[in-house]
């Protein structure tokens, strides 16, 4: 996957650091959405990750950083910072349907059930940044583990209820991800039918309301028209959701 950037730019930096970190890390977050969605796309300022087992990891990322916040959060010399979630040692079908019998799963859960997923179901790249103007190569990450499209909408999901009345400008950005996720993913109902029964339900009635019915697709019109390289094509998006939720 190539990415576009200016030499010690933001993207540039983040495949550097990328490349250095231990190969067990699973990318999710902007720089996995720009992966997957290719560019143009909103700019990400941070790095983040899934893993199991963060205990086992730490010693070789606190090498690695300049300073480190709290257990989970990592910040490098250049200014870029990565935060690591560590996902439950169970499979993500187990962690689900535990919830299930313990009355759940709420959003919190859910999420716990979508990140744990998705990293269970990264697939490796190879992400090179090149400049923008001439094409030179500034940085590769060969053989990263980047969570699928599939993977990177459902946590997308289950995240935006989270995000509501706290950080409403984080709510928009996760609604044009998903957009962006959407129309350039070229998902089919098979790949959400991977999902654990109970976040697959979630995740096509969540879709469905905030991109095919009327009401929620103006909220979200409202939410994410700050965002205008690329426009979303909401009818487009329409479509595509009622696809999916359809078979």
């Amino acid at each position: 996957m190539f990415l576009t950037g200016r030499r010690g730019g933001t993207t540039h930096r983040e495949v550097q650091i990328l490349a250095s970190l231990p190969s067990e890390l699973a990318l999710i977050g902007g720089l996995a959405v720009l992966c997957r969605v290719g560019v143009p796309h909103r700019t990400t300022v941070d790095l983040d990750v899934v893993t199991r087992g963060l205990a086992e990891r730490d010693r070789a990322l606190r090498r690695l950083a300049a300073t480190v916040t709290d257990p989970s959060r990592y910040t490098f010399d250049d200014g870029v910072d990565l935060d690591v979630i560590e996902v439950a040692p169970q499979s993500a079908e187990e962690v689900e349907a535990a919830f299930v019998a313990a009355g759940g799963p709420t959003d919190l859960e859910l999420s716990v059930v979508a990140h744990t997923w998705a990293h269970d179901h990264a697939t490796r790249l190879d992400v090179l940044a090149v400049d923008d103007d001439t094409g030179e190569p500034l940085a590769e990450a060969h053989g990263r583990l980047v969570a699928t499209t599939v993977g990177l909408v459902a946590m997308k999901v289950v995240v935006v209820p989270l995000r509501a009345g706290l950080r409403s400008e984080k709510r928009a950005s996760d609604l044009y991800d998903l957009g962006r996720l959407l129309a350039t993913g070229r998902l089919q109902p098979r790949d959400l039918e991977l999902l654990p029964a109970r976040l697959r339900s979630v995740t096509t009635d969540r879709l469905v309301e905030w991109f095919v019915h009327p009401a929620g697709r103006d909220r979200t019109y409202r939410s994410v028209r700050r965002f205008d390289d690329p426009v979303l094509d909401l009818d487009e998006l329409a479509d595509l959701v009622e696809h999916l939720a359809l078979g």
